[in-house]
């Protein structure tokens, strides 16, 4: 009898421990699971937080002032385990395609404002300088060198600051996400539908520590516009994934910039198109790049964002999120996708060439704006400075955690 009780007590104490740790993490971490579950029903009381390009070092905010994270590298390894580590919730991440078909972690379409491929190169070239536009920065389509040999920078404006981490690969961080057990959401931020359709094989190949396919956990996120993607059957005909048979397990967040408005030939058509990707069952929530807001809909987007506002009001719809541009450079502004400095919020302003509306500002910069703006619609932010925004959303009352928890 005694050793039956000790062999139930000891099943019930086994039982318990997989409840615990359940299908995405331990007790005490997030449970992926439930963040999905809170892109697909968005809540008021929490606003997820998601670190751009890992939580990496910069140059201003208070990334450059922690030690620990001055000297981590954007779309690394060691930034998606200190987001992990501080308990922030998502990571996007930034893929390319090498001239070889690797998909890596990138974000420019040039390397040597992230890599030291200067040095690697044998060119006799330096370090690329993006202050002064001088060394070496080939365009990544250009480059036939492998690139796991190169290296990757840190934030510093010293040309040789570089880091002891290759550049990864999407496999690379998908396999040390399992062999590090991190619970983590992964947001694919993808430009083109060749890497869009190589990293879709490869995410079906992975899972984490605790077995949760990374179909379950990895997301993909494109900008409709820049894949000439204006209806979700146009998507459907890109061939990322079968919508036949894969609709239950691709998920995507279609992101929609001002020039969507131009590609749907006009705001209204702009609206049904946003609400039909809405719709489809693969899509887990939308991103609108809203940079101004009035109730009277005077500005680019403003009609989908009140469309949005007013699904709010009767329950508690998909999620929709916006990027937080955090200043990246010395003085306060930002690289150009080919690694240069600087532009200027301004710089992205956007102007119909049909006569449907243009922007006039870029009120993103402003977390109270962005989390406020249209009666708190949007329900994540991407940032760089992702510390900040959390302890933000804390004073509003947006960073109700708990209910993500595994335990």
């Amino acid at each position: 009898m005694k050793k039956c009780t000790l062999r139930i007590k000891a099943l019930v104490t086994a039982a318990l421990a997989l409840t615990l740790i359940g299908s995405t993490g331990l007790a005490g971490e997030y449970n992926t699971d439930k963040i999905g579950e809170l892109l697909l029903h968005s809540r008021r009381d929490l606003t997820l937080v998601c670190a751009h390009r890992g939580l990496h070092g910069s140059v201003l905010g208070i990334n450059s002032r922690i030690r620990e994270i001055r000297d981590i590298p954007e779309n690394s390894r060691a930034a998606i385990k200190a987001a992990a580590d501080k308990k922030i919730e998502c990571v996007e991440i930034d893929l390319r395609s090498t001239p070889g078909g690797k998909v890596i972690l990138l974000h420019d379409a040039k390397l040597g404002r992230t890599t030291n491929v200067g040095d690697v190169s044998g060119s006799g070239m330096q370090n690329y300088d993006p202050y002064n536009d001088t060394g070496f920065n080939p365009l990544l389509s250009e480059y036939y060198f492998p690139t796991e040999e190169l290296k990757l920078r840190t934030a510093s404006t010293n040309v040789n600051s570089v880091s002891k981490e290759n550049l990864p690969s999407l496999g690379d961080i998908l396999d040390f996400i399992h062999d590090n057990k991190i619970a983590i959401i992964l947001f694919l931020d993808i430009r083109d539908v060749h890497t869009a359709r190589s990293a879709w094989e490869i995410v079906k190949r992975h899972k984490n520590a605790w077995g949760t396919p990374a179909t379950k956990w990895v997301y993909f996120k494109m900008n409709v516009s820049k894949i000439r993607a204006a209806t979700p059957a146009d998507f459907e005909e890109l061939g990322i994934f079968d919508p036949k048979t894969e609709a239950g397990s691709f998920r995507f967040i279609p992101g929609f910039l001002s020039n969507f408005i131009d590609m749907s030939r006009g705001t209204d058509q702009a609206l049904r198109n946003w609400r039909a990707y809405y719709e489809r069952p693969y899509v887990w929530g939308t991103e609108l790049i809203v940079k101004q807001y009035d109730d009277r809909l005077s500005f680019p987007l403003n009609n989908i964002l009140n469309s949005y506002s007013a699904l709010r009001t009767t329950g508690s719809p998909k999620v929709m999120g916006n990027y937080l541009p955090f200043p990246e450079t010395t003085n306060y502004q930002y690289f150009s996708h080919r690694g240069e400095c600087c532009v200027t919020p301004a710089n992205w302003y956007w102007k119909s060439k049909f006569g449907y509306g243009e922007d006039t500002a870029d009120l993103r910069e402003d977390l109270i704006w962005m989390i406020n703006v249209a009666a708190a619609s949007y329900g994540y932010v991407l940032s760089d400075d992702p510390l900040t925004a959390i302890e933000t959303l804390k004073k509003a009352n947006r960073r109700n955690t708990r209910v993500i928890w595994n335990d």
